[in-house]
């Protein structure tokens, strides 16, 4: 059973579109929607569990917009550039809130924004721009731990009888995450070490 590229239909090459309106990429805007909404719910009324549902709901498009797109054809260029930026928007504004609120600590949240940092100043040194590398499979199961883990510490700051297994869990999953995250870091910077180098070869 695949856990990754879950609709790519057997036999057919994956075909990137110049489309814009499509199912799928309205599924990634629904996502970006999505995420003034649950700032607001943690740090205005405070509804924890309104936020927690609504923050599975946002984390689970990532897989539905993904599976959207392969087995109906809807695969484009501006899907594959927004869908990962969209993930790294999730994290960070997810993660920023809960620090925000007391619920997660600071250094969870750095050393995944020092990462994104890195790899984005280290794309515009070598290439001006974000350059096409494609989300590894580390990098999505990176995510994937990442979108677990977060919503486990709101149940972990709610009052019921779950809440410190559930707390554990977060850390967890948070834990195995971060190091997936870096370790899919190391791969981007050597991936784009390579694309540079087969660019400079090129021009010479």
């Amino acid at each position: 059973m695949r856990l990754f590229d879950v609709g790519t239909r057997a036999g057919h090459s994956e075909v990137v579109h110049d489309r814009v309106a499509t199912a799928a990429n309205a599924i990634t805007a629904v996502r970006l929607a999505g995420l003034p909404v649950f700032a607001w719910l943690v740090l205005g009324p405070g509804a924890l569990w309104s936020a927690f549902w609504l923050l599975v709901a946002v984390a689970a498009t990532d897989w539905i917009d993904g599976y959207v797109a392969r087995r109906f054809n809807q695969v484009t260029r501006l899907g594959k550039l927004l869908d990962p930026l969209i993930d790294r928007a999730l994290l960070a504004v997810a993660g920023i809130t809960l620090v925000v609120a007391g619920i997660l600590p600071v250094a969870v949240v750095a050393v995944v924004v020092v990462r994104d940092a890195l790899l984005l100043g280290g794309a515009l040194v070598l290439f001006g721009r974000i350059p096409p590398i494609p989300v590894t499979r580390v990098g999505k199961l990176a995510t994937a731990a990442l979108l677990i883990g977060l919503p486990g510490f709101l149940l972990g700051a709610i009052e019921w009888p779950g809440r410190q297994v559930l707390a554990a869990g977060a850390w967890a999953f948070t834990l195995v995450g971060i190091a997936c995250y870096w370790a899919a870091g190391v791969q981007y910077a050597r991936a784009a070490a390579d694309l540079r180098r087969i660019r400079e070869g090129r021009r010479a």
